[in-house]
């Protein structure tokens, strides 16, 4: 490559490093809609290159007629205010977006393709008629005996203040029996408003496993409900996979999977492997390896068949964290003849099709004589 051209691509790729980095402030915006009232954002222009023009424009569907920007251009780090005047009335209620986004100015040292726009998104809801209640739950996966956090996220999306009667969150086991529920003091939310309801539980009681935590609140003669899956968890590691069968020609790699089911990392868990027929028998320990809450991870080790031949039983022991688990498996020494029944199978695969396409090639030549 000659200079000039080394010159082109260095400058190529410092253009696409300094234009990739520009933001703007905020990302996204929620609001509510006041009837004949306006609305004023402030948006700034990050990471902007100094002395770069960048054009500033407005998209968006219904309320995009409304909106206007102080300024359709900014120069490096600059800011711009987006205005909405909001009509007196929308007819249709639920999530109105606008959007403002900042793109570069092309000039006569700008590269193809690497001009960037970055934009943000104004969301303004129009409340429903009448009473209407939008429902969240947070709640996160633990162990047991840990305290569980209880989040549950009411907003007043309709036109009526909402008057509570009950507000509770139910934890439901995998077999569909109610174990624990959590209540909280009802309240009115007013037009527009909103209520987070945040508790601690006591886990005693709870055994680990998997549960649906289910939301309820009631207002009037409604019943606005959430579910939310979690899970409890419980210091076991268990065995999920291993390798079953191995060539017998030497130093071979053998693989274990372990499965964890704790909310927290485990650190050093190791396997030690005993292989045996009853007249030989050997034992090997796999590395260690750290696996993160509710992750399955694989051990590579490593065995040397050479003089194996057959069957032989094998005994797993894994150590984590002072526990053990134990579990029992099959191994087959020999040759590894999957490669030759997989290449049999495909190629009965391949004389069959090659027999249909003759089969019903004679049929429809018979037929069109």
């Amino acid at each position: 490559m000659s200079i000039k051209g080394f010159v082109l691509v260095l400058a190529f790729v410092f253009c696409i490093s300094y234009v990739s980095s520009l933001g703007i402030s905020p990302a996204i915006k929620n609001i509510n809609f006041e009837s004949g009232k306006q609305t004023n954002i402030t948006f700034y222009v990050l990471d902007a290159v100094e002395g770069v023009e960048y054009d500033v424009n407005v998209r968006g569907g219904y309320l995009a007629q409304y909106s206007s920007v102080s300024a359709t251009t900014v120069t490096g780090a600059g800011s711009f205010v987006l205005t909405i005047n909001f009509p007196e009335k929308i007819d249709i209620p639920g999530e109105h977006t606008v959007s403002v986004s900042v793109k570069e100015k092309p000039s006569e040292t700008s590269f193809i393709n690497t001009l960037v726009e970055v934009g943000s998104i104004i969301k303004t809801f129009v409340p429903y008629p009448g009473y209407y209640g939008d429902l969240s739950l947070n709640i996160p996966d633990v162990n047991a005996n840990d305290q569980i956090p209880v989040e549950l996220y009411l907003i007043n999306r309709g036109d009526n203040p909402l008057e509570l009667s009950s507000v509770y969150v139910e934890f439901i086991s995998s077999t569909g029996q109610s174990v624990k529920r959590v209540d909280f003091t009802p309240v009115t939310i007013p037009v527009s408003g909103d209520r987070y309801f945040r508790k601690y539980s006591d886990s005693s009681g709870i055994e680990p496993g998997n549960y649906i935590a289910t939301g309820k609140v009631s207002y009037r003669d409604t019943i606005r409900e959430v579910n939310r899956s979690f899970r409890v968890g419980s210091l076991f590691v268990n065995i999920t996979n291993y390798t079953n069968s191995i060539r017998g020609d030497g130093i071979q790699r053998f693989y274990i999977t372990l499965g964890s089911r704790w909310n927290s990392p485990i650190y050093g868990a190791y396997v030690d492997v005993n292989l045996t027929n009853g007249v030989y028998s050997t034992i090997f320990r796999t590395p260690s390896i750290d696996i993160m809450p509710w992750e399955e991870k694989t051990i590579g080790s490593y065995i040397d068949t050479k003089g194996l031949d057959g069957y032989y039983d094998l005994y797993f022991n894994a150590s984590y964290h002072g526990q053990s688990t134990l579990a029992i498996g099959r191994l087959y020494v020999g040759d590894n003849y999957s490669i030759i029944i997989y290449s049999v199978s495909a190629l009965l695969a391949i004389l069959f099709f090659i027999v249909l396409y003759i089969i019903l090639k004679r049929f429809f030549f018979k037929k069109r004589r």
